[in-house]
């Protein structure tokens, strides 16, 4: 592997590594909240794709950094 090649790896790596540890906070945020309040709710469609701008903002912005 080059070393061109090399720092490419590490960054995809260190991205994934942190994507998961966020994913599982936001997930144990969420069943924490549930639990506090009796439950899983239905989640409504708007509240999903809110979510989703949100996160492609983020990945946007991130996507920024690199140039």
């Amino acid at each position: 592997m080059s070393e061109d090649q090399s720092w490419e790896v590490k960054v995809l790596l260190l991205a994934g590594i942190v994507g998961a540890v966020l994913g599982v906070a936001a997930g144990l945020l969420y069943v924490r909240v549930a639990e506090e309040s009796g439950g899983p709710k239905k989640l409504s469609t708007g509240k999903v794709v809110k979510l989703a701008m949100a996160a492609l903002g983020v990945v946007r912005q991130t996507a920024q950094l690199g140039s």
